[in-house]
């Protein structure tokens, strides 16, 4: 598990958790028909072991497989869940809650066992990625939290990977925080960032939560309470030397790029001072880049470095990277940690047995399939994946496994380069992916609805 960090803050120690942290008060984060159905249960002494089992139905328009994540942070929830007197009262104020329910709330903590894919495991809809087995009051209660966690985290994951794959080996920063639909979800996005093997994120929580050095550049507004870009490039140099990197279009994109390298040569690079480089956020990117390189070359300063940044995502870079822009790193936000293109994800939690027998739901185009179930894989010669079969559940080879307590990112990192290398090309490329072989044996074969295909970005 990653290590929680302690840092001072106004003299005081502040503990920075591994994970995102739980909110305040999660003993009120349910959808109300939970807790009312819960009631019931209680009141009605149905306690019986139930299985529920997690799914995604389809996959964003244009991906063609799925990671898995959310591990570390739904532990952190299961073992924070607990329902404080002010969250007592205010369900009290509902009326509609009997007071022995309440008072089993009140001692209550979620007693599950969980089975997973491990994080950074590819899979395709359809397919059991987390089994929650325990009494059915446990697991139904922590449907909603679960679903949120794992739905974004799956989501910021999968999307960081199409990222660094168009990237084509060029570093990619996490710039996505001042967009991120809430603190939470930033750092979800960059801990996805950082497994997927982005060079660094702009967060500063997140960098300390992953145990990693955050990285950034600097804002227009810093350029504009200066009399000019070339006393606020000295300034910033004259502080930050090597590891500057300027920002050049808060007015004219050429002149702060001209500037830039004059300053490079004439005012650092005798002191031995060899700045990092510039970062371009707006304009014609691809055409600034290659001015860039020329200006940068003619001053005697190749080694300056340029950053590209300003509305990217995996589509605008494949298309810099194919009209071989002269970009050296990039930085993405807001399409990133929005996730532009697939802003939902369409993840499921049905019971899959209780009390002993399976159970399913019959209701047209969302049957479920009753009974828990296991996953396997099967390879080519060469390692490749080669299909998937669900399967009744057995301990044999499976994909899903008990789950006790999150991995260090580097572990999880080193599953993910694996699961991509020997994921088919045609299933990762970014525009229309083919469609991987899932076989159902419980139904026999299925594969994704084509309708999943009718939108492709260019």
């Amino acid at each position: 598990m990653n290590r929680n960090i302690t840092t001072l803050i106004n003299d005081r120690p502040v503990l920075i958790p591994a994970a995102p942290p739980a909110v305040n008060r999660p003993g009120l984060f349910f959808d109300l028909y939970v807790l009312t159905m819960t009631q019931a249960y209680f009141l009605n002494d149905q306690t019986a072991e139930a299985s529920f089992e997690v799914s995604v139905r389809t996959l964003p328009p244009d991906w063609g497989y799925l990671v898995m994540a959310g591990l570390e942070e739904l532990e952190g929830y299961l073992n924070t869940l607990r329902f404080s007197g002010n969250d007592l009262e205010y369900l009290g104020s509902l009326r509609l809650f009997q007071p022995e329910f309440l008072d089993f709330l009140d001692v209550f903590t979620p007693q599950v066992t969980v089975r997973a894919l491990p994080e950074g495991t590819v899979f395709f809809p359809g397919e059991t990625l987390l089994e929650i087995t325990g009494p059915v009051i446990d697991g139904q209660l922590i449907e909603a939290y679960l679903l949120n966690i794992l739905g974004f985290s799956i989501l910021e994951l999968t999307l960081a990977t199409r990222i660094v794959r168009a990237a084509a080996g060029r570093p990619v920063i996490d710039f996505g925080f001042r967009r991120a639909q809430g603190p939470v979800a930033s750092l979800r996005a960059a801990r996805g960032a950082l497994i997927a093997g982005f060079a660094a994120t702009s967060n500063v929580y997140a960098a300390a939560m992953c145990d990693t050095v955050p990285s950034g550049t600097m804002a227009h507004s810093f350029i504009q309470t200066f009399p000019s870009e070339r006393e606020a490039f000295k300034a910033y140099i004259d502080l930050y030397g090597e590891n500057s990197v300027l920002l050049v279009d808060t007015h004219d994109c050429h002149e702060g790029i001209r500037i830039a390298a004059d300053i490079a040569r004439t005012n650092f690079l005798e002191r031995g001072i060899r700045i990092r480089g510039i970062r371009i956020d707006s304009g014609d990117i691809t055409a600034l880049s290659h001015y860039a390189r020329h200006c940068f070359t003619e001053a005697g300063v190749p080694f300056m470095r340029i950053f590209a940044s300003g509305g990217l995502d995996e589509f605008s870079i494949d298309t810099l990277v194919k009209f071989d822009a002269a970009i050296d790193a990039f930085g993405v936000g807001t399409r990133f940690a929005t996730c532009h293109y697939a802003p939902d994800l369409d993840i499921v939690y049905k019971m899959a047995a209780y009390n002993g027998n399976p159970v399913a739901k019959e209701s047209p185009e969302k049957q479920t399939i009753p009974g828990r179930k296991s996953l396997l894989r099967t390879y080519l010669q060469n390692g490749k994946f080669a299909a998937d079969r669900i399967v009744p559940f057995e301990t044999g080879e499976d994909l899903l496994r008990p789950f006790e307590r999150p991995e260090e990112i580097p572990a999880i990192r080193r599953r993910l380069t694996d699961e991509l290398t020997y994921l088919p090309d045609s299933v990762a490329r970014l525009r229309k992916p083919a469609i991987y072989s899932v076989e159902n044996t419980l139904i026999g074969r299925s594969t994704l609805k084509e309708e999943n295909r009718d939108r492709s970005h260019q």
